[in-house]
């Protein structure tokens, strides 16, 4: 089953997200505990309202009524005397009679507030009867009777009032007892509600973390990698779009930086090439300058094989010089190229050079750098050999060193002190000019094999020096690019 490709957000988004989530929720949480404490509040306000509106009438209509009334049948008959009637007490509770019957929710005290209204329009009548009757006695007696006695319609209002408030109180007692009950219901819900958002925020929380911190995580080591030089990577898994922006510019970065660091070391590659043709246009026209003189003095010695070997071994050297233009060669090659430059020199200086060169066959299909053995083995003659007196050797040897090719150049020459093997060696890795040839063939090995590896001086005042040259044991040197 194929699963929907998830859309790209920012994040801001994300957490817009999570607000548009969580806020509405929070709010219908709130507009229902609102909702429930103002019915809540209503139902009792409007019970607690009855019951004391009920209380206050019970504890004033009785004696206000009944006070009148006989204040009223003990004054004298004049034609006012319906007007001392106290119809003003009864309008009132007429008037609070119909609002408890208005508020109060009980069917029986709605029943107990019609009877009552009823029993107020009977006491109307009562009171008009006596207001009209003449006789004292039979007034007293009226008010006594349909009144104000234990018979009497405000006794009777009096105890319907009563069971009214009776009730009303045990209403609210079922109404303190159901609010109770509401509220732990309500707090039980909002708080397994509030659990529940908090559980669901957190979860989504961590989900938003792990997209942005995840991806962040990988950035980092694709950072990391970049700083190491290492620009093959994947993209970054996220739809965080920020992050998408940074992981696409970092590829785009690492992708120029890449294709700079390949251009800078094409046009190395390519200045030293150039260098290399110069150094050799410098050293051919001089050596054959050399060469020829010495051919020159030879044949006119009449030293006929001494001008075969020389001429050979100069035809030898120039074609390997050549070598179809390529930069990287078998160390046979260069062995036969040094071999060349030995033979010619040695019978141009048979009374102060010996040579001796021991590379082991099974190295000779090495791959290595063009012309680096000629400069050292030139460099020995010219500035160890010829410095001291007596006969000299030079011996170039070669052997694998683990991984690695080691070919060294000795000479039993005058030698340098420890400061200036300091300064030699100083002078290779800082680049600085020393005349010798030695910093192209360095610069050249790192070029084409790496930091780890290039030349390395050892020297004796008196005894001679050794230059060693540390190369891969590759036989794929230069051909990475070959068709």
């Amino acid at each position: 089953m194929k699963k929907h490709a998830q859309p790209d957000r920012s994040i801001e988004q994300q957490i817009r997200r999570l607000l548009i989530t969580v806020l509405p929720v929070m709010g219908f949480i709130i507009v229902l505990l609102i909702v429930m404490m103002l019915s809540i509040n209503s139902q009792y306000t409007g019970v607690l309202q009855s019951a004391n509106t009920a209380a206050d009438f019970n504890k004033e209509f009785k004696s206000m009524l009944d006070s009148g009334m006989y204040n009223h049948v003990i004054a004298p008959r004049s034609k006012a005397s319906l007007e001392t009637l106290p119809m003003d007490v009864l309008n009132d509770a007429e008037d609070v009679l119909k609002r408890l019957e208005n508020t109060t929710t009980l069917r029986d005290n709605r029943w107990r507030i019609q009877s009552m209204l009823d029993m107020c329009e009977n006491l109307r009548n009562y009171m008009l009867e006596i207001a009209l009757e003449e006789s004292y006695d039979q007034r007293m007696e009226l008010l006594e009777r349909n009144i104000r006695g234990e018979t009497g319609l405000t006794k009777l209002i009096e105890t319907y009032m009563h069971d009214f408030i009776d009730d009303e109180v045990r209403e609210m007692a079922r109404l303190q007892k159901w609010i109770t009950t509401q509220v732990l219901a309500v707090i039980i819900i909002v708080a397994a509600g509030v659990m529940l958002l908090a559980l669901a925020m957190g979860f989504y929380a961590v989900r938003v973390t792990k997209r942005i911190t995840g991806p962040i995580g990988a950035l980092s080591k694709k950072a990391q990698q970049f700083g190491e030089g290492d620009f093959s990577s994947v993209p970054v898994e996220t739809h965080i779009t920020e992050l998408k922006t940074l992981d696409s510019g970092f590829d785009e970065m690492a992708r120029r930086v890449d294709a700079l660091m390949a251009k800078q070391i094409q046009d190395q590659k390519s200045l030293h090439r150039a260098e290399l043709e110069l150094m050799q246009a410098q050293i051919n026209p001089h050596f054959l300058y050399n060469t020829l003189d010495s051919i020159a003095i030879l044949a006119e010695s009449q030293r006929e094989e001494d001008v075969v070997n020389m001429v050979t071994s100069l035809s030898t050297f120039f074609r390997n010089s050549l070598n179809k233009g390529e930069d990287i060669i078998s160390l046979g090659a260069e062995r036969t190229q040094v071999t060349s430059y030995l033979e010619i020199q040695q019978i141009r200086y048979s009374d102060i050079l010996q040579y001796e060169i021991c590379i082991p066959d099974e190295l000779l299909d090495c791959r290595v750098p063009k012309l680096i053995l000629q400069p050292l083995v030139e460099n020995a003659l010219y500035h160890g050999i010829k410095n001291r007196r007596g006969m000299g050797k030079i011996t170039v040897t070669g052997e694998a060193d683990g991984q690695d090719l080691l070919l060294k150049v000795s000479d039993n020459g005058a030698g340098m002190d420890e400061e200036q093997v300091k300064e030699l060696q100083a002078g290779i890795y800082e680049d600085k000019h020393t005349g010798l040839g030695l910093v192209n063939v360095h610069k050249r090995i790192r070029l084409y094999c790496g930091e780890p590896y290039g030349l390395f001086f050892e020297s004796q005042m008196g005894k001679g020096s050794t230059v060693s040259i540390r190369l891969p044991q590759s036989r794929t040197l230069g051909k990475e690019n070959e068709p």
